[in-house]
């Protein structure tokens, strides 16, 4: 049998965001979310588990953080903080394909696109490489 650790912590609820519902209004709570984000990471690197699987994390109905400033609050931790860089050798995000916001007018794009979208490797390696 083989064990499957797990490190809950709790994110932020329904933090107060901006007037297009897309972005923390206030610092301290995009602040607060990112160390406990933080958190979740030094727990892993700490236990030293390479192979980490991390869920949306406050995004979607029940927690309301909004979806593209967490996708990219995660992927400042774990490729520009110098604490994590390197740390660990998979990342995986478990997010619900279905779930998405959208605009009146507007198709909802979804979390699990989002997330696509901030971590495309385009976007996080930098390359010379011209068509």
């Amino acid at each position: 049998m083989r064990a499957v650790p797990v490190i809950s912590v709790a994110p932020v609820r329904r933090p107060k965001l901006d007037e297009t519902g897309t972005r923390y209004s206030f610092d301290q709570e995009r602040e607060l979310m990112k160390d406990k984000m933080r958190t979740i990471l030094r727990i892993a690197a700490r236990w030293n588990h390479r192979d980490i699987c991390l869920g949306a994390f406050g995004v979607g109905p029940i927690f309301r953080n909004p979806v593209r400033e967490v996708a990219e609050m995660w992927k400042q931790l774990l490729f520009e903080e110098s604490e994590f860089t390197g740390v660990f050798s998979n990342v995986v995000f478990a997010i619900e394909r279905s779930s998405g916001v959208g605009t009146a007018g507007s198709p909802a794009i979804t979390d699990l696109e989002i997330f696509q979208h901030v971590f495309d490797p385009s976007r996080i390696f930098a390359t010379n490489y011209r068509q």
